[in-house]
């Protein structure tokens, strides 16, 4: 989690903004406050990715072993959302990233609902890479990948409706 460097991270952002670069933050959400998220709209940073692993508290909060933690990225996320249109600039823009395992795979469209709540102009939807035992007990099973191409093309209509860019493409396969 790069905000765990309090001083450090925004310093960095700063610096690359000074010399003209581009850049995306990708987080959890939960370290960014009021006024982290005020230094992030005046250096007008690029992106900011929040990781989040379900439309809910239960799902997110679960996955991640931390209550709270869906609360409280959300809650940053509309933060950040709030303080870069009252300004009428155009960064920085919020999107989404969500690692699919078999127990947040049926809530996609719900993700695609969550994103627009948020101000997210993009949610990208990865496959889980799972390296230790833990993390390969989320992975899907060969019945619960069968049924994702059709969840993720419910999902795409909406997130298309809703003027939101998505990864749903990589997922209408079987």
């Amino acid at each position: 989690e790069p905000l765990l460097r309090k001083q450090a991270t925004p310093a960095v952002m700063a610096r690359a903004k000074e010399h003209g670069m581009e850049g995306i933050l990708t987080t959890n959400g939960t370290l960014l406050n009021k006024d982290l998220a005020e230094r992030l709209v005046e250096m007008q940073w690029d992106e900011v990715h929040f990781s989040i692993d379900g439309p809910t508290a239960e799902i997110h909060d679960d996955l991640r072993g931390k209550p709270g933690a869906f609360k409280r990225t959300v809650q940053n996320a509309c933060r950040l959302s709030v303080l870069r249109k009252q300004r009428g600039i155009p960064n920085p823009r919020v999107a989404l990233h969500f690692v699919m395992t078999n127990r947040n795979y049926k809530t996609l469209t719900e993700m695609v609902d969550l994103g627009a709540a948020v101000g997210a102009f993009r949610i990208d939807f990865d496959s889980l890479i799972a390296y230790t035992p833990e993390q390969q007990q989320l992975a899907l099973s060969d019945a619960q990948r069968a049924e994702v191409p059709s969840i993720a093309a419910k999902a795409k209509r909406r997130a298309e409706a809703l003027g939101i860019a998505t990864t749903l493409d990589n997922f209408m396969q079987v």
